[in-house]
């Protein structure tokens, strides 16, 4: 759980320094991040059903061991195309250890010291998001953007040997088979449109390729529901959507993680191209989140139960939309007190609103269907932070694209083309300008970055707040839900 926590945080690090080195734009940095996270997200039910039908055990060793190769591979990537390769396996190395890794926290701990166990589970996350940032400003200032792919080889290598001795086998009684046909309607469905959200923030909306692929985004997405609804064990119940708690539970995470991922995708980049500030420093700026989630992941069962789920969740999204929307008030001069304060309270309100959403969705669906329950969570969770890095990325692709292409007058078409790319590309396509010239063009091409980038935060305070009004719409108030629970009983 801490390296993967680590590197979801680690990589946006260092984004600048891939985009120079292999001359990534906007785009191609996009699918460094999403790579990972639609495999992820795509093979996560899978990793599931494999531990359950082989081992979790052997499962979670052998997800370990490719997860490390991987990183390997990512690390002597020679271009964006490799990288983004060598992502997509890590997604779907992670996808096979992160739930046989819970599996064996129930298996290994009985009922009355698993929440300590799953105590411990949540801090390792909050410890992994404070400490990625500032290991990756260490390791991109000292030894490059490969490094940050490497620190994860050393972990794996232990833990596959440790666990190899100290982890014991299990398996689920009477596991379904495997349902191979969902799995792929739902990686296709998911694909096709983050592909159609990126590529067409960078070469356009009205693209016959863009157009044909959210198309078929679309149709998989809807065949995908209609077999699920069909079979008698689903790989995923669609139909638990259908409830008012748990699509309030579901919108709320995944609007969270949207911005969550969204912005670790932006931040970052804006930080060291608008305020000039060192990767080093970035990480430092970045672990705030982290860290805030580390001290309120605790209390978040206290507020729960004395304001209620309707209450915490709605009020935690107007709460986090309030933390995004301090981003725009930035500006190159602005003091980094204003980033601070944005990302440390948004770390502390995320796990006091993920916690009540996650709650909302288990104790609806029960005992009976936790399975689904989980499935849900994590999905919301992984899919969310894809569509994040896909919606906002593309959002700020479209705006940057046309402000910088509007003030390179001077410059040729394919110029001006070029330096729509990236500002990597922008800086390049200036350089041989007049040192007057230069310093105008510059300042241009940062505002440019700089407009386009409050865009997209403007875009995360939106989906919050629209999250918030279902919160706030589908969940019973407390009177309504004790008579529920009471009625039931």
């Amino acid at each position: 759980m801490f390296i993967s926590a680590v590197d979801s945080t680690i990589v946006n690090v260092a984004l600048p320094d891939i985009s120079r080195h292999l001359e990534a734009g906007v785009a191609q940095l996009q699918w460094v991040i999403d790579g990972f996270l639609v495999s992820l997200a795509g093979m996560l039910l899978v990793g599931s059903g494999l531990a359950d039908h082989f081992g979790r055990r052997l499962v979670f060793l052998w997800g370990f061991a490719g997860f490390a190769a991987a990183s390997i591979l990512a690390a002597l990537s020679q271009n964006t195309t490799e990288l983004i390769a060598a992502r997509v396996l890590t997604g779907a190395a992670a996808a096979c250890v992160l739930p046989p890794a819970l599996s064996l926290v129930a298996v290994m701990f009985p009922p009355e010291e698993r929440p300590r166990a799953l105590g411990v589970w949540v801090t390792v996350a909050g410890l992994g998001v404070a400490v990625g940032p500032v290991l990756g400003g260490v390791l991109v200032s000292s030894l490059g953007w490969r490094a940050v792919f490497l620190v994860n080889v050393p972990v794996a290598v232990a833990a596959v040997a440790v666990g190899a001795g100290a982890l014991p086998e299990s398996r689920r009684p009477g596991a379904p088979p495997l349902d191979l046909l969902g799995v792929g309607l739902s990686i296709i469905a998911l694909a096709s449109v983050v592909f159609a959200l990126i590529e067409g923030g960078d070469v356009g909306w009205t693209s016959p390729a863009v157009l044909t692929t959210a198309v078929v985004g679309v149709l998989a997405g809807v065949a995908f529901v209609l077999v699920e609804l069909r079979r008698r064990e689903p790989l995923f119940d669609v139909a638990a959507l259908a409830r008012p708690d748990v699509a309030a539970g579901a919108a709320a995470i995944l609007a969270i993680y949207i911005s969550f991922l969204g912005i670790l995708f932006l931040l970052p980049q804006y930080l060291h191209y608008v305020r000039g500030d060192s990767t080093l420093v970035s990480g430092l700026i970045l672990a705030p989140i982290g860290l805030g989630s580390l001290v309120f992941t605790r209390p978040s069962a206290r507020v729960l139960a004395k304001l209620g789920a309707r209450l915490t969740i709605t009020g935690g999204l107007v709460g986090l939309a309030g933390c995004i929307a301090l981003l725009l008030v930035l500006r190159r001069n602005t003091s980094v007190v204003v980033v601070l304060v944005s990302m440390a309270l948004f770390g502390a309100l995320t796990p006091l609103t993920i916690a009540p959403a996650t709650a909302v969705i288990m104790d609806d669906l029960g005992e009976e269907k936790a399975g689904d329950g989980g499935a849900i969570n994590q999905l919301a969770r992984q899919v969310g932070g894809a569509l994040g890095v896909a919606i906002m990325g593309s959002v700020f692709a479209g705006v940057y694209a046309h402000r910088v292409v509007n003030r390179l007058v001077g410059f040729s078409h394919v110029a001006r083309k070029r330096a729509a790319e990236s500002i990597e590309q922008a800086q390049k396509v200036i350089a041989g300008a007049t040192p007057a010239d230069h310093a105008h063009l510059l300042g241009q091409i940062r505002h440019s970055f700089d407009v386009a980038a409050r865009v997209s935060f403007a875009v995360a305070v939106a989906l919050l707040l629209v999250a918030a009004v279902v919160a706030a719409s589908l969940l019973a108030d407390p009177a309504t839900r004790t008579g529920k629970r009471s009625g039931s009983g």
